[in-house]
């Protein structure tokens, strides 16, 4: 386990911020890492197992079990690079909150989210089963929570108290000053780990949202989760291939040709015959995940209204616009208008 904490790269992001806090104790903040007594100016990441050393020497030196929090108010959405911005400029609070469900490993490999819809509620659930964190799994939690709920606020543009973010141990001995940092409303002893909103908010627009700013930042996210994924990861990569595949679609606005099999077998030094087995192992196939990813991009394009649904039939490179409209339908089960006005 710790020989592949000591291959996953982090961004120093986080440790540079501690040093800021803590100029006087750098020495001990870094003890035990390898990195010395202080941080290149040019050094932009470091290993997973070296952040989690730096946060083992937080927690020594402060001897607070809040830590976790305090450390968690300094930070805000913009903290986070091209996460963050992907996240402020996606077109709804939905979409931002998909992005950090989907790029959380690029901030922080060590721990896993997921996204459902449970009653009326859209949960972002933690997972810390891959790299059981001990001791440090209630504090950086606690920092991960603040971030989901400082991004909430940033697009709502107040304290988003309808937020509901649940915790699976009881209370700890802090646990009172969660008022002072969360909005919303603290449960314990819960089934599971997550962060939890009305469904009906992921529609919120989101005010800085910058079409081209959104898609960069996303391409950049992609960059950086693909320096994480393991080569036999090939589900993972084929689903990034194709996601970016499809975004020179809204980039360039024009047409472009449909995927190829072979296309992606070649970026996966893969040849076609072994990528389908790859995929089919994993309960999937290349026609399945083209399809997810056009039926993503014409969900999006519904959404905005710059885009006619014939002009979003031609992007799709359907024939027309009633080709599209079947093809939609049986993708989700509804027509393209239909969606369109249940979005507004």
């Amino acid at each position: 386990m710790n020989s592949e904490l000591n291959q996953l790269p982090t961004p120093s992001t986080y440790t540079r911020l501690l040093l800021q806090r803590w100029p006087e104790q750098a020495g001990n903040l870094l003890a035990g890492t390898g990195l010395g007594d202080s941080l290149a100016p040019t050094t932009t990441h470091i290993s997973a197992a070296q952040q989690l050393q730096i946060f083992r020497n937080v927690m020594a030196l402060t001897g607070r079990t809040d830590w976790g929090l305090i450390f968690g108010q300094q930070l805000n959405i913009t903290s986070h690079g091209p996460l963050g911005f992907a996240a402020l400029s996606a077109p709804t609070l939905g979409e931002g909150l998909d992005v950090l469900v989907q790029f959380a490993r690029i901030r922080s490999p060590f721990i896993s989210f997921s996204a459902s819809q449970q009653n009326n509620f859209f949960c972002l659930t933690v997972d810390t089963t891959r790299y059981p964190l001990g001791e440090l799994e209630l504090p950086l939690i606690e920092v991960l929570m603040q971030i989901a709920s400082s991004y909430v606020d940033a697009v709502m543009g107040h304290s988003a108290r309808e937020v509901i973010v649940q915790f699976a141990w009881p209370a700890p001995p802090h646990a009172a000053l969660y008022a002072q940092y969360f909005n919303g409303r603290c449960e314990f002893n819960a089934a599971t780990t997550a962060f939890k909103l009305p469904a009906g908010l992921r529609r919120l627009p989101c005010p800085l949202h910058d079409e081209k700013t959104y898609r960069a930042a996303l391409m950049r996210c992609r960059e950086a989760l693909n320096s994480l994924l393991h080569p036999k990861d090939i589900l993972t990569r084929a689903e990034h291939w194709l996601m970016a595949h499809f975004d020179q679609l809204t980039t360039l606005g024009d047409p472009i040709s449909q995927p190829r099999l072979d296309d992606l077998a070649a970026a996966l030094a893969l040849s076609p015959r072994t990528l389908i087995r790859r995929l089919d192992e994993h309960g999937s196939s290349f026609r399945s995940l083209c399809s997810a990813q056009q039926q993503q991009l014409a969900c999006r394009l519904l959404s905005d209204a710059r885009y006619s649904v014939s002009d979003i039939a031609q992007l799709l490179g359907y024939s027309d616009a009633a080709n599209f409209g079947r093809a939609f339908r049986q993708m989700t089960g509804v027509a393209p208008g239909q969606y369109r006005r249940g979005k507004r």
